[in-house]
């Protein structure tokens, strides 16, 4: 895996080749057979996920094309199953999630500068947001890069698609299917690449909406492709693997089985010439469309013939000289990928293993990084080894050995910048700040450090430089062998311990956080940069470090104003802004390290609550009760299959986490114990769940259905229904104020249908569209509440919405006054 990672940056202007390893020999005949075609497939869409794992697999696989997925989002707004990541640390997840699965199907993977910013009902607010031109220029580079001959997109141009993301990534394929060749169309691309004109632009109709299929269909220009084809190479078929790619996006609970047999996949001609009956008609794909190849293609069908499973290294010499006859037309843009192709299938067939392992994964700017250089040939070739760079003093190294590993140690200076993922350097709203163009596209960083060894083969003594990543290894007892990256982390990291700080009416707060030495002998001074009107006792904190990797802990007392107040704290360290050290660590991906600045929201408010304890059963996962333990609450988190053994009658309230009932099979009998909680005296409150995928079929004591409705707007104003209801003045006056400041959304899958003794207490909706009452239910039965509330409290509360918090802790007080 580590060689491939290194050829994503090889080219200052290819961005990722084809991410999957080469296992063995049925492998290799996959990658050889591929050589064989010329010609690109670029697949649109919005978010991670939103591929056709099926289809991409099926063009790199059956019709051996290289096909790449451009999302123009990297799902930042989105939900998480399994974690409590939001914002760019779930951009960060969803990335690697997407990679993951480009490894299973063999695909490319690019990105535009678009934030995911939630659900988004119509384009024109998306663009709104994003900025139409910035995005249709990052469509536009890629296209000019990568030069597809086939541009497919997942969705249709308008409301069909049920996103005003996924409106936008189908116009916008649109538009930059024209201009990406036009000279006139952001020229300043220009100076990196040329224009490129796609053949055709096709519609990839949506399979499990048959109403929408059937209408496409019965309007024509539709081609009708089975892509549920058995690859005996690979031994598996193309829905096989696609289901595995797809279950690779475990954040957002798409995990499939596989399915096997035909699968006709249905493609509508949108723009560029109609095809007859193929994807590629009317497309060169061999390699006859480059001039001067004729030898190239003769010595290519060589190697096809002539290769054995049994023995791959017999082949070695034939890919030499098809190497050789490469060269002279190695500026062409497609020789150059075949290029690179090959010298994965040259390591590959001749045994040759390499890697650069770091002793540490970490260093801070500047420090001496000191390693080896690890080199093995598993086959009876000759060769020599002529250079390593950035390795200076080569040792003499005599004759190579079959499979006897040589080692050569190695010492760099680190960067003076430290690891942070390229698109996140700046502060950003809609659109991510990212001022290099070539950047632009990238899925991720370039590795830290790249080790480039050239090797001699004989008998035309043809020279060919590999690269190897910098890389860090590891095993455990649990799960052998580990790799990570090799990261630059500042020399000392904050972390503070809470997101948002809350000051209750005149309380002082305790602002605690970790500071982390990541080199030896550091020191020196933390203070914070606070609001108007906040005070810090002390003003400074001192720190002596004498080893790397020593932590210690440090405490403020914040004295709030007198009036209310919300503004972000900064730590410093040493008069500069500090920064955190964040970990995303999943078995499913590789982990990832980035350093948010060390700060946190302020907010003094005045809020109270008739209830200081509470329990939290533990849904999909979130920082509700984090956030709730902030404002000095007591919570107690339970795990939906302990409710049973759990005493019940400490708590006067129970808040039930977001999608609960989506992903524990343990609330089916859940939600009676809940009931039973209710009918005693408790108030129990259900945050949302979506409409699909209800394990638990009863929600509440009455009935009520779930729907994908939402308001997306985050400004969207209220209308109350109830005045004096007590969810809105007890034990907190709920008044205009406590609506602004909202982030994202109001709140999502509201009840469109609910049982005659369900009470509503406010309604608001989307511009231009009927108002929503559905968005808190609640109801009494027996002696106590149930609440049930599609509001958005999981991104609010962290986000330090001082409104968010006094509507919750009415709602945790209800019935417990």
């Amino acid at each position: 895996m580590k060689k491939l990672l290194f050829i994503a940056f090889c080219f200052s202007i290819s961005f990722l080749y084809a991410q999957r390893p080469i296992n063995n020999s049925a492998d290799l005949l996959q990658e050889i057979k591929k050589l064989d075609v010329i010609g690109n497939v670029l697949y649109l869409a919005a978010h991670p996920d939103d591929e056709n794992t099926r289809l991409i697999s099926y063009l790199e696989n059956e019709r051996l094309m290289r096909a790449a997925y451009l999302s123009l989002t990297r799902g930042d707004g989105g939900q998480n199953l399994i974690g409590t990541e939001i914002g760019e640390a779930m951009g960060i997840l969803r990335t690697q999630e997407l990679l993951e699965a480009r490894k299973l199907d063999g695909g490319e993977q690019f990105f535009s500068r678009a934030v995911d910013f939630g659900y988004s009902k119509t384009d024109y607010e998306t663009f709104s947001k994003w900025g139409k031109d910035e995005i249709l220029a990052d469509v536009v580079w890629v296209i000019r890069n990568f030069k597809p001959d086939v541009i497919i997109t997942r969705f249709p141009p308008d409301k069909r698609a049920g996103h005003g993301h996924h409106i936008a990534s189908s116009k916008l394929a649109e538009e930059a299917f024209r201009l990406a060749a036009d000279e006139n169309a952001f020229p300043e691309q220009l100076k990196y690449v040329d224009t490129w004109q796609a053949k055709r632009l096709l519609w990839d109709v949506f399979w499990w909406n048959t109403k929408l299929r059937d209408e496409a269909i019965s309007s024509g220009k539709i081609l009708e492709t089975n892509i549920g084809s058995y690859n005996e190479v690979l031994g598996l078929s193309y829905s096989e693997i696609a289901a595995d790619g797809r279950s690779k996006h475990k954040s957002q609970g798409f995990g499939t089985e596989r399915t096997r047999g035909n699968l006709t996949e249905y493609l509508k001609h949108t723009l560029g010439e109609e095809p007859k009956d193929d994807i590629f008609d009317g497309i060169n794909t061999s390699w006859s469309r480059i001039e001067g190849s004729r030898k190239i293609q003769k010595q290519l069908h060589k190697v096809i013939a002539k290769y054995d499973a049994s023995q791959p290294s017999a082949i070695l010499m034939e890919l030499i000289k098809l190497y050789d006859l490469m060269q002279p037309l190695a500026d062409n843009y497609y020789v150059k990928e075949k290029l690179e192709d090959l010298k994965k299938i040259i390591l590959a067939s001749s045994g040759i293993y390499a890697e650069a392992l770091a002793e540490q994964y970490s260093y801070a700017p500047n420090d001496s990084i000191h390693g080896v250089f690890k080199l093995i040939v598993r086959s009876t070739i000759d060769f020599q080894l002529k250079n390593i760079q950035p390795i200076n003093k080569m040792p003499e190294l005599q004759s190579f050995k079959n499979n006897e590993e040589i080692k050569i140690p190695f010492s760099l200076k680190a960067p003076p910048t430290i690891s942070q993922p390229y698109w996140l350097w700046k502060t950003y709203t809609g659109l991510f700040h990212v001022e290099d163009q070539e950047l632009i596209g990238r899925a991720e960083n370039q590795p830290l450090q790249s080790f480039n060894y050239t090797l001699s083969f004989p008998p035309s003594n043809t020279e060919i430089t590999f690269s190897e990543p910098l890389d860090y290894k590891w095993s455990t007892r649990i799960d052998g062998e580990l790799h990570r990256d090799v990261i630059i982390t500042p020399e000392v990291t904050a972390n503070i311990s809470q997101q948002v700080y809350l000051a209750k009416n005149k309380e002082q707060i305790q602002l605690k956080a970790i500071l982390e030495s990541h080199r030896d002998k550091e020191n020196g001074k933390v203070s914070l940069a606070l609001p108007h009107g906040w005070k810090s006792q002390p003003e400074t904190i001192d720190f002596n470090f004498k080893n790397k990797g020593e932590k210690q802990s440090i405490q403020f007392t914040l004295t709030p104003p007198e009036e209310s107040s919300k503004g972000e704290v900064q730590l410093l360290i040493n008069k500069k802004e500090a920064r955190s050290l964040y970990n995303i660590e999943y078995p499913h991906i590789k982990t990832q390290t980035f350093f948010p600045l060390a700060k946190a929201q302020l907010v003094k408010m005045e809020l109270e609550s008739t209830v200081n304890k509470i329990a939290y059963v533990n849904g999909s996962g979130d920082d509700v009760a984090k956030s709730l333990q902030a404002v000095g609450l007591k919570v107690d988190k339970i795990n939906p299959y302990d409710l049973p053994q759990v005493d019940l009658k400490q708590y006067k309230t129970i808040l039930v986490g977001i999608r609960a009932y989506n992903i524990n099979d343990a609330m089916i009998n859940g939600n009676k114990i809940l009931m039973d909680f209710v009918e005693k005296g408790g108030t129990v409150i259900v945050q949302y769940n979506t409409s699909r995928g209800l394990i638990a079929d009863k929600i509440g004591p009455y009935p009520f259905k779930i729907s994908d409705e939402r308001v997306t707007v985050e400004e969207a104003w209220p209308t109350i229904l109830q005045k004096e209801h007590p969810l809105l003045n007890t034990p907190n006056k709920i008044v205009d104020e406590d609506f602004n400041d909202w982030v994202q959304e109001r709140g999502l899958y509201f009840s469109n249908l609910w049982d005659g003794r369900y009470e509503t207490i406010l309604k608001w909706s989307d511009p231009g569209e009927e108002p929503q009452q559905g968005s808190i239910l609640v109801t009494d039965y027996g002696e106590g509440k149930f609440i049930y509330t599609g509001i958005s409290f999981f991104r609010q509360l962290p986000a330090g919405v001082p409104g968010a918090y006094r509507l919750l802790i009415n709602m945790i007080s209800y019935g417990q006054e």
